[in-house]
Protein backbone atom coordinates (compact mmCIF):
# COMPACT_ATOMS: atom_id res chain seq x y z
CA UNK A 1 0.00 0.00 0.00
CA UNK A 2 2.79 2.74 1.04
CA UNK A 3 4.72 1.71 -2.37
CA UNK A 4 1.42 2.31 -4.61
CA UNK A 5 1.08 5.83 -2.86
CA UNK A 6 4.35 6.49 -3.33
CA UNK A 7 3.87 5.84 -7.12
CA UNK A 8 0.46 7.55 -7.34
CA UNK A 9 2.50 10.76 -5.71
CA UNK A 10 5.39 10.36 -8.18
CA UNK A 11 2.63 10.05 -11.22
CA UNK A 12 1.08 13.22 -9.65
CA UNK A 13 4.14 15.30 -9.20
CA UNK A 14 5.13 13.85 -12.92
CA UNK A 15 1.92 15.50 -14.56
CA UNK A 16 1.56 18.26 -12.62
CA UNK A 17 5.23 19.62 -13.64
CA UNK A 18 4.32 18.14 -17.00
CA UNK A 19 1.18 20.57 -17.19
CA UNK A 20 2.75 23.42 -16.35
CA UNK A 21 5.23 22.80 -18.78
CA UNK A 22 2.74 22.51 -21.62
CA UNK A 23 0.74 25.30 -20.72
CA UNK A 24 3.56 27.77 -20.52
CA UNK A 25 4.77 26.57 -24.04
CA UNK A 26 1.29 26.90 -25.26
CA UNK A 27 0.26 30.57 -24.33
CA UNK A 28 -2.78 31.64 -26.53
CA UNK A 29 -3.01 35.48 -26.95
CA UNK A 30 -5.20 37.68 -29.37
CA UNK A 31 -5.13 41.16 -29.93
CA UNK A 32 -7.64 43.59 -31.45
CA UNK A 33 -5.44 46.31 -32.15
CA UNK A 34 -8.35 48.56 -33.31
CA UNK A 35 -11.55 48.62 -34.72
CA UNK A 36 -12.99 51.14 -36.08
CA UNK A 37 -17.00 51.63 -35.25
CA UNK A 38 -17.94 51.75 -39.08
CA UNK A 39 -16.34 48.00 -39.25
CA UNK A 40 -19.67 47.06 -38.16
CA UNK A 41 -21.50 48.87 -40.85
CA UNK A 42 -20.01 46.90 -43.97
CA UNK A 43 -22.16 43.80 -44.58
CA UNK A 44 -20.64 43.47 -48.30
CA UNK A 45 -17.28 41.89 -48.00
CA UNK A 46 -14.60 39.77 -49.53
CA UNK A 47 -11.41 37.78 -48.47
CA UNK A 48 -7.88 37.48 -49.98
CA UNK A 49 -4.86 35.89 -48.61
CA UNK A 50 -6.13 32.35 -46.98
CA UNK A 51 -6.64 29.56 -48.93
CA UNK A 52 -10.32 28.27 -49.99
CA UNK A 53 -10.84 26.35 -47.53
CA UNK A 54 -9.33 28.83 -44.37
CA UNK A 55 -11.87 31.30 -46.75
CA UNK A 56 -15.36 29.18 -45.33
CA UNK A 57 -13.68 28.85 -41.57
CA UNK A 58 -13.17 32.90 -41.01
CA UNK A 59 -16.71 33.45 -42.95
CA UNK A 60 -18.40 31.07 -40.72
CA UNK A 61 -16.57 32.40 -37.52
CA UNK A 62 -17.69 36.01 -38.61
CA UNK A 63 -21.20 35.43 -39.95
CA UNK A 64 -21.92 33.78 -36.65
CA UNK A 65 -20.39 36.44 -34.36
CA UNK A 66 -22.59 39.15 -36.34
CA UNK A 67 -25.69 37.07 -36.16
CA UNK A 68 -28.48 40.05 -36.56
CA UNK A 69 -26.51 41.14 -39.13
CA UNK A 70 -27.06 40.92 -42.64
CA UNK A 71 -23.77 39.94 -44.16
CA UNK A 72 -22.66 38.95 -47.62
CA UNK A 73 -19.34 37.68 -48.71
CA UNK A 74 -18.46 37.89 -52.42
CA UNK A 75 -17.30 34.40 -54.19
CA UNK A 76 -13.92 34.08 -54.86
CA UNK A 77 -13.80 33.46 -58.01
CA UNK A 78 -15.51 36.65 -58.99
CA UNK A 79 -12.76 38.40 -56.70
CA UNK A 80 -10.12 36.79 -58.49
CA UNK A 81 -11.67 36.95 -62.27
CA UNK A 82 -11.08 41.17 -61.39
CA UNK A 83 -7.74 40.94 -60.17
CA UNK A 84 -4.35 40.61 -61.29
CA UNK A 85 -1.38 37.74 -60.10
CA UNK A 86 0.13 41.33 -59.08
CA UNK A 87 -2.88 42.29 -56.99
CA UNK A 88 -2.62 39.11 -54.71
CA UNK A 89 0.98 39.76 -53.30
CA UNK A 90 0.53 38.77 -49.97
CA UNK A 91 -0.71 42.16 -47.65
CA UNK A 92 -1.42 44.09 -50.68
CA UNK A 93 -4.20 45.97 -51.99
CA UNK A 94 -3.42 48.92 -54.67
CA UNK A 95 -5.79 51.86 -55.02
CA UNK A 96 -6.55 50.39 -57.96
CA UNK A 97 -7.29 46.87 -57.27
CA UNK A 98 -9.65 48.61 -54.21
CA UNK A 99 -11.41 50.34 -56.41
CA UNK A 100 -12.57 47.70 -59.00
CA UNK A 101 -13.45 45.12 -56.31
CA UNK A 102 -15.95 48.09 -54.95
CA UNK A 103 -16.59 49.15 -58.44
CA UNK A 104 -17.43 45.96 -60.19
CA UNK A 105 -18.47 44.01 -57.02
CA UNK A 106 -19.83 46.50 -54.90
CA UNK A 107 -17.75 45.13 -52.03
CA UNK A 108 -17.72 47.23 -49.09
CA UNK A 109 -14.14 46.01 -47.02
CA UNK A 110 -11.47 43.15 -47.33
CA UNK A 111 -10.75 41.18 -45.12
CA UNK A 112 -7.05 40.42 -45.58
CA UNK A 113 -5.57 37.38 -43.48
CA UNK A 114 -2.41 36.41 -43.42
CA UNK A 115 -2.14 32.57 -41.64
CA UNK A 116 1.68 31.24 -39.85
CA UNK A 117 1.33 27.85 -39.48
CA UNK A 118 3.99 27.47 -36.82
CA UNK A 119 7.08 24.76 -37.65
CA UNK A 120 5.59 22.51 -39.84
CA UNK A 121 2.21 22.68 -37.82
CA UNK A 122 4.47 21.81 -34.68
CA UNK A 123 4.74 25.73 -33.20
CA UNK A 124 3.04 28.20 -32.21
CA UNK A 125 0.27 29.25 -35.30
CA UNK A 126 -0.46 33.24 -35.94
CA UNK A 127 -3.59 34.45 -37.75
CA UNK A 128 -3.40 38.21 -38.83
CA UNK A 129 -6.39 40.07 -40.45
CA UNK A 130 -6.35 43.44 -41.46
CA UNK A 131 -9.93 44.71 -42.81
CA UNK A 132 -9.52 47.55 -45.15
CA UNK A 133 -12.66 49.52 -46.46
CA UNK A 134 -12.44 49.30 -50.13
CA UNK A 135 -13.85 53.18 -50.78
CA UNK A 136 -10.79 55.01 -49.03
CA UNK A 137 -8.24 52.31 -48.25
CA UNK A 138 -8.80 52.79 -44.47
CA UNK A 139 -8.30 49.95 -42.43
CA UNK A 140 -10.97 49.40 -40.25
CA UNK A 141 -9.97 46.77 -38.21
CA UNK A 142 -6.98 44.62 -37.20
CA UNK A 143 -6.20 41.66 -35.08
CA UNK A 144 -3.87 39.21 -34.51
CA UNK A 145 -3.57 35.69 -32.77
CA UNK A 146 -1.41 33.30 -31.63
CA UNK A 147 -1.28 30.03 -30.50
CA UNK A 148 -0.95 26.39 -30.88
CA UNK A 149 -4.41 25.84 -31.83
CA UNK A 150 -6.02 24.75 -34.64
CA UNK A 151 -7.09 27.26 -38.13
CA UNK A 152 -10.67 27.59 -36.89
CA UNK A 153 -10.15 28.30 -33.14
CA UNK A 154 -7.80 31.21 -34.20
CA UNK A 155 -10.59 32.59 -36.48
CA UNK A 156 -13.33 32.53 -33.49
CA UNK A 157 -10.90 34.46 -31.51
CA UNK A 158 -9.73 37.41 -34.23
CA UNK A 159 -13.41 37.68 -34.72
CA UNK A 160 -14.69 37.51 -31.03
CA UNK A 161 -11.87 39.97 -30.35
CA UNK A 162 -12.41 42.46 -33.38
CA UNK A 163 -16.29 42.05 -32.19
CA UNK A 164 -15.59 43.35 -28.53
CA UNK A 165 -13.73 45.66 -29.46
CA UNK A 166 -16.57 47.14 -31.28
CA UNK A 167 -18.90 47.00 -28.42
CA UNK A 168 -16.48 48.63 -25.79
CA UNK A 169 -15.97 51.28 -28.27
CA UNK A 170 -12.32 51.48 -28.36
CA UNK A 171 -10.13 52.68 -30.88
Amino acid sequence: MDMQIRCFSRVAVFLTIAGLAAAGGCARKTQALFTQPELITRGRLAVLGLTPEQDQIFMASYTKAFPGQIITFVERSQLMGILSERDLLRGRLDDRARNRIKQILDVEAVIIGTYYDGDSGKGDKKLSVRIVDSSNGVIVGSVITEGHDNFAYHCDRAVRALKADIQSGSR
